[in-house]
């Protein structure tokens, strides 16, 4: 995708908008997830079930256990690159608390987000700034998965790209100035946190 100048001004807005409530989860759970110990185990998976709202989806309690088992297995990154069709496959199949299964797309970009951070987190507001259509439930599964996969290297790609402009260099320096631990983040992960809040803030409605 081709930064325009409506795009450059609103990921520099948002920048200035962002809190530090809005990174801090994130940092924590980095921090936290090399420890293997059950306490740290424990508060990983509190912290990460309130930062991503996981108790407001729907989700059941054997959908929230799987998916701690997965993100804590270890064998998530296959070839340097998430293993998103084997862990959608599985999870899609898990009823959430009304019975009804559902294709997880964000949760699972988030589950592979805290082991790679070149791998980008999809929301709507991803969606929204790249000017992306998510296919239909009533498309086949592997497709659906196809495109999910798809639309999440072409994030990466663009954002890896972006990460490199002058234009946008600017903007992610101040936002690292804030905290030491965003200065050791990857670009990818920093742009994830200024798109959200561009949607967030609806920065580019009505542009």
């Amino acid at each position: 995708m081709k930064l325009e100048k409506k795009h450059i001004d609103a990921l520099d807005r948002a920048e200035t908008l962002i809190l530090e409530r809005d990174y801090r989860g994130y940092l924590e759970l980095k921090e936290l997830l090399p420890d293997s110990a059950p306490t740290a185990r424990t508060r990983f998976r509190t912290l990460f079930i309130n930062y991503y709202g996981m108790n407001t989806a729907g989700l059941s309690d054997a959908f929230k256990d799987r998916f701690f088992e997965v993100l804590f297995g270890g064998n998530l990154i296959v070839n340097g690159q998430p293993d998103f069709p084997t862990i959608l496959n599985e999870l899609s199949l898990i009823p959430g608390r009304r019975g009804h299964c559902a294709m997880p797309f964000s949760f699972v970009s988030k589950l592979a987000a805290i082991h790679l951070e070149t791998s980008p987190i999809y929301d709507r507001h991803v969606l929204d700034f790249f000017s992306w259509n998510a296919p239909p439930a009533t498309r086949p599964k592997p497709d659906r998965i196809n495109w999910f996969v798809d639309f999440l290297k072409q994030v990466a790609a663009d954002y890896s790209a972006w990460a490199m402009d002058e234009r946008i260099i600017v903007t992610l320096e101040r936002f690292k100035s804030r905290d030491a631990r965003l200065a050791s983040c990857h670009g990818n992960r920093l742009l994830d946190f200024l798109v959200w809040k561009v949607g967030n803030k609806k920065l580019l409605a009505n542009q």
